[in-house]
């Protein structure tokens, strides 16, 4: 059985396709980068014998749930249907949590001024710790680009939501270029063709000015026959 890309019941997805897929990309590279440096981060930590974060773990958390939620949502999306209110309420969710992530790491790192200062050997004092430093901005900046990316697809997800249900029906996308078209084809056709009366108003019409004409015939030679009556008289 083929299955029909983005259909369900015959209804095609109400979101705009290149700004749904771009948020979408943003919001997996940043989840990709920041659960990849966190893993690291981790790792070494543990094997050092050192206390994990909070804030590492929430940015785990964030990102991975944030992988795990647009692994499903395109499947809804190619599949079946993605409904824009289900996927707000995922990215509401998780957008406060990669706000709150977010808002950690600048405090931590803060003290520091790792974003201020040049990641070389001589600032820091050795190459892994400018290394670390260099991951430190990197991180910084994916946290950043996932916390707007993902409140910028909540903001596109009420709107899709607030859309296509103000008026209960489907509104077509601003870049289905297709959809538009037919419907400026339909509305050329019907100004170019105009208003053609149905059949039987035709009828009635014709008939009407048929019954009117033998109308007037009948009262003008009953008119004629009194005058000739009168004159006899």
């Amino acid at each position: 059985m083929g299955l029909k890309r983005n259909i369900r019941g015959g209804v095609p997805s109400p979101y705009p396709r290149f700004l749904f897929h771009g948020l979408r990309s943003a919001q997996l590279l940043s989840s990709l980068v920041v659960s990849g440096i966190m893993g690291y981060f981790m790792y070494h930590l543990r094997d050092e014998n050192f206390a994990i974060p909070w804030t590492f773990i929430l940015l785990l958390t964030v990102s991975v749930a944030t992988i795990i939620a647009l692994l499903i949502t395109i499947i809804l999306y190619n599949f079946t249907y993605l409904s824009p209110r289900f996927n707000w309420l995922l990215n509401g969710g998780i957008s406060i949590l990669w706000a709150l992530g977010f808002a950690l790491l600048s405090w931590s790192i803060s003290t520091s001024h790792v974003l201020s200062k040049v990641c070389s050997r001589q600032v820091w004092g050795g190459e892994a710790e400018a290394s670390v430093c260099r991951d430190y901005k990197a991180l910084w900046a994916m946290t950043l680009c996932g916390t707007v990316s993902t409140f910028a697809a909540l903001a596109l997800d009420i709107k899709t939501e607030w859309a296509t249900t103000r008026r209960g029906v489907y509104a077509i996308p601003e870049d289905d270029k297709d959809a538009q078209k037919l419907n400026e084809l339909k509305t050329m056709r019907v100004k170019s063709e105009g208003y053609e009366a149905p059949e039987e108003q035709r009828d009635v019409g014709h008939r009407g000015g048929l019954e009117q004409e033998f109308d007037i015939g009948y009262h003008n030679r009953y008119g004629a026959e009194e005058e000739n009556h009168r004159h006899r008289k």
